[in-house]
């Protein structure tokens, strides 16, 4: 279970922190047998908080961006019973709280928080004090959105907080220079506390990427990482962490929860892995989901909890449940909230590939309000989902390949002068899946669903396009484990047509006049066919007039 573990968080540090150029080869070097287990986690430690220390074969590769340090510090921690007590050492020292430059202390004013900052040396605060309060502006800014992130996550929404009670009487802060954007740590406790853990930040925020704070990157990058970090505290007063590299998914969605507007992760961690750039990868590629799949609990809780920002019931029930069943496949733990609200993993994974698909560029936006799935969904930067095909004339048959479990293939059907596009599905045997359909109407709604499908994953619809600025196909895969699948479709024009099968001149009466047209139909006789005598023509329904057809009339007429 240990190993499992290690290799699951190996990949989220090294896999899922996106431009981390210097994990990744020190995980390569490590499989390469170049590396022992110790000088593994040192270097992945001093990438973090030292990089001066490096070993001289990473210290020429860029870091890169590291948005969070809690998955190396968790690695740390399932890591310590086979790590020398020399290693350990070092690690701690590097984790105790820094007391170089002078040092002052602050109080939230919500009473929670307590911030150790310093104001010279290497990690000093900006000294700005715009108020003449005697504290720095970037402390007070810190106590503000920590004090708005409990009020939030725990008062709020019903979140774990961390326990503050013993030490100090308050939740610990502290601020950083380093290379996260911050870390929640269990080392370095008040004597005494309860808390478990203590949240440090980074102590100026410059050099991160751009976000959408209207108060600029700064603030931005400190509002969602009080958010984030804070997430992590909650997490582990929980379930202590037992969810793997889903406690990063959480997190970031705790970003969107708490300061929706900021919108650094979308910026910054999409486009590599997430569900946009790659939807036929599953969710929890890699071994778990991370940062870039934050979009599946911003689903869950604006589908299931109205999108609300003061209360987020599914989300809240997981983490209860998580509290009593940390060995529990996390995706079950999903599927178990789900169905407390009235729905299921299946349906609603199925659901979430739709919303999926109306983003980005093919957002439905009215007035600068999204009218279908997230409510983020057509804000600049938003990915769009990348199509495996798009349709432009039919017939067309074609097929997928490589969709893992929980992924999907997104199809474009380009509808301009159709009337209705019939497809016929044929997914893979054996294996959970659904075939969504999705029209984009021309009044800026969407109308879904899924071809209803027979024990072999074969089925048909008829979609009526007459009004559609397009529609999509999605294969999605709906089961938890599993390796990659595929499926085929045959897509062709319908004219949609209604009729009585067999009242062949449309006349409301079944007689020898129609059995007359439809000998001359078949024959190719007379005037060509319109489309309501064609439909009518095939009285026995198997797809095309023919001598069956006939005897079926004939028998209808003699009844």
């Amino acid at each position: 279970m240990l190993n499992r573990l290690l290799i699951i968080i190996s990949l989220l540090v090294t896999g899922n922190l996106l431009a981390s150029t210097t994990l990744t080869a020190i995980e390569e070097a490590f499989e390469r047998g170049e590396l022992t287990q110790d000088e593994r986690i040192l270097n992945k430690v001093y990438a973090m908080l030292e990089p001066e220390l490096l070993d001289p074969r990473f210290q020429e590769i860029e870091i890169g961006t590291i948005k969070c340090g809690t998955p190396i510090l968790i690695e740390y921690e399932a890591l310590q019973p086979q790590l020398s007590q020399t290693t350990i050492d070092i690690i701690e020292g590097l984790l105790l709280p820094s007391v170089d430059g002078l040092r002052e202390t602050f109080f939230s004013p919500g009473g929670h928080f307590s911030f150790n900052y310093a104001t010279t040396g290497i990690d000093a605060v900006p000294a700005t004090d715009s108020d003449a309060s005697g504290v720095p502006d970037f402390v007070e800014w810190a106590a503000t959105y920590l004090d708005y992130t409990w009020a939030q996550e725990v008062d709020s929404a019903g979140f774990a907080g961390p326990n503050h009670a013993g030490g100090d009487g308050f939740y610990n802060v502290s601020f950083e220079s380093m290379g996260p954007y911050g870390y929640c740590t269990t080392s370095g406790l008040d004597v005494g506390a309860t808390e478990l853990t203590r949240l440090v930040l980074h102590n100026s925020y410059v050099g991160f990427g751009a976000n959408q704070d209207p108060e600029g990157n700064v603030k931005g990058a400190m509002k969602v990482t009080c958010a984030h970090e804070f997430k992590h505290a909650s997490q582990r007063s929980e379930s202590s962490w037992s969810e793997d590299g889903w406690v990063e998914l959480d997190a970031t969605w705790a970003e969107e929860f708490v300061y929706n507007y900021v919108n650094d992760s979308m910026l910054n961690f999409m486009g590599s892995g997430d569900p946009y750039s790659h939807p036929h990868w599953g969710l929890d590629h890699g071994g778990t989901g991370s940062y870039e799949d934050y979009a599946w609990e911003d689903f869950m809780h604006q589908r299931f909890d109205a999108n609300s920002y003061t209360t987020a019931p599914i989300l809240e029930y997981f983490w209860d449940w998580r509290q009593t069943h940390t060995t529990q496949n996390v995706m079950t733990s999903y599927a178990q909230a789900l169905t407390q609200y009235g729905s299921s993993l299946p349906e609603a994974f199925a659901e979430y590939v739709v919303w999926n698909f109306f983003t980005g560029s093919r957002a439905v936006i009215v007035d600068g309000i999204s009218q279908f799935g997230y409510d983020d969904a057509g804000v600049n930067g938003y990915p769009t989902a990348t199509l495996t095909s798009t349709h432009n004339s039919y017939p067309v048959s074609s097929s997928v390949t490589g969709i893992e479990n929980l992924g999907s293939r997104m199809i474009r059907l380009n509808t301009s002068n159709q009337l209705g596009l019939e497809i016929e599905f044929d997914g893979q045997d054996g294996v959970e899946m659904s075939a969504m359909w999705a029209i984009r109407q021309d009044d800026n709604t969407v109308d879904w669903g899924s071809i209803d499908l027979d024990g072999s994953n074969d089925g048909s619809i008829v979609l009526d396009v007459r009004d559609a600025t397009m529609a999509a196909l999605i294969p999605v895969v709906t089961q938890i484990t599993g390796t990659t699948y595929g499926a085929s479709y045959s897509i062709e024009l319908n004219s949609l047509a209604e009729c009585d099968p067999g009242d062949i001149d449309d006349s409301g009466i079944i007689d020898v006049t129609d059995l007359v047209r439809l000998v001359a139909i078949i024959l190719g006789n007379g005037a060509p066919a319109n489309d309501v005598e064609l439909c009518a023509a095939d009285v026995n329904d198997d797809g095309q007039p023919n001598i069956q057809d006939v005897i079926t009339l004939v028998d209808l007429i003699l009844q």
